[in-house]
């Protein structure tokens, strides 16, 4: 549990405002390490403290020590966090059109085009407010992790070296692939990579490759490969709690926009500045890169095809009326976010947040947006 620190700006502002200051809890699964946590969490906190002159604070607990992973969507509805992550996976029967488009991860491997076209979608399509409302949450704004890499302690370079190899996986689209290409997908939590790898019982981690550090990954990968294998943006890195969202002022709610609008870049431009330290230093202590083959990247090619039509087939099996159109709407959404970033400078927070402002947070009302 990390408690937030109240600066001595912050303690001044809190003797001398009338607002009663309130705590909440804000809830995030992953170590406070990580860079979806050390700013989108525990920095965010402290900037929410000070802009609302104290009425709003935050403690952060990170690494499950509130909610576990999988009752992260429950938690917060239901007020044991005001404001959590929640990963989507785990709860495919509550959130099918959040796990819609979060399994069609292939289509556009860009990270930071993925965060912000998450956002957008999350916070304006009828069809995911709708579900967001009907499981008691304000979406508040999306995320991505950087792209989801093979990390191995046996060498992987053809397509031929997956058969029967077994691959951590974030289910889904991810466990498709695996079984696609003759691999065999293991679906466990990020936590239990390290044990999975040490112990044997799996030839590769696919995740973030970041996972080097903040999981320790290093010490048990000797190999890594580049291929792309989508990445994880499925469900939210700010869902509110209705109540908690309804109670604070309008004001309160711009200061809570503005400062996502900061954090969905900031966590973008930290997560891959980790990614390209842990792989810097897996490689001095020995790790081997190594790019994939044609026969790797033909069979991701192919499957990113076929696997299309096995998303809409299954979102209509967990019951969404209109998979087609939501996908064609989220591709638009993915395709006008890959032409605005295309201009802009990745590693300018500023300029990040000025455009997140624009094009999404700035468009919200704060008297409306979650209360009506």
């Amino acid at each position: 549990m990390i408690s937030i620190l109240k600066s001595t700006t912050i303690a001044l502002v809190a003797m001398t405002t009338t607002a009663a200051a309130e705590s909440y809890n804000a809830n995030h699964f992953f170590a406070e390490r990580h860079s979806m946590v050390r700013g989108p969490y525990v920095e965010f906190a402290e900037k929410v403290a000070t802009e609302t002159g104290g009425e709003i604070e935050f403690t952060v607990f990170s690494a499950g020590s509130l909610l576990p992973p999988a009752s992260s969507l429950q938690g917060v509805r239901d007020g044991v966090a005001q404001v959590t992550y929640h990963a989507g996976t785990y709860t495919p029967s509550e959130l099918p059109i959040a796990n819609l488009v979060g399994n069609m991860a292939f289509y556009n491997t860009d990270p930071l085009v993925m965060a912000f076209a998450s956002t957008e979608f999350g916070l304006t399509n009828p069809e995911q407010q709708a579900e967001w409302k009907a499981n008691g949450v304000v979406f508040g704004g999306g995320y991505s992790t950087s792209e989801y890499l093979m990390q191995c302690n046996t060498p992987i370079r053809t397509l031929e070296d997956m058969k029967g190899k077994r691959l951590r996986m974030a289910g889904g689209a991810w466990s498709r692939f695996a079984e696609f290409v003759g691999a065999v997908p293991v679906s466990i939590p990020s936590s239990e990579m390290y044990t999975g790898l040490d112990a044997g019982s799996l030839d590769c981690a696919v995740a973030a490759a970041d996972a080097l550090d903040s999981f320790s990954l290093k010490d048990v990968v000797t190999d890594l490969n580049t291929l792309a294998i989508g990445n994880y943006y499925a469900g939210f890195e700010w869902g509110y709690n209705v109540p908690f969202w309804q109670s604070i002022s309008a004001e309160n709610r711009r200061v809570l926009f503005n400062q996502m609008a900061y954090y969905l870049g900031q966590h973008r431009i930290e997560f891959d500045n980790d990614v390209e330290k842990a792989v810097t230093s897996a490689q001095k202590a020995g790790m081997a890169v190594t790019e994939p083959d044609a026969t790797l990247t033909n069979a991701l090619a192919e499957f990113v095809v076929a696997d299309e039509a096995i998303l809409i087939e299954t979102a209509k099996e967990r019951g969404v009326k209109n998979p087609e159109e939501i996908l064609a709407s989220f591709k638009s959404i993915i395709d006008k976010w890959d032409a605005l970033l295309a201009g802009v400078d990745r590693d300018d927070a500023d300029a990040l947040a000025q455009l997140a402002r624009a094009e999404i947070y700035d468009r919200l009302d704060e008297n409306t947006y979650g209360v009506e």
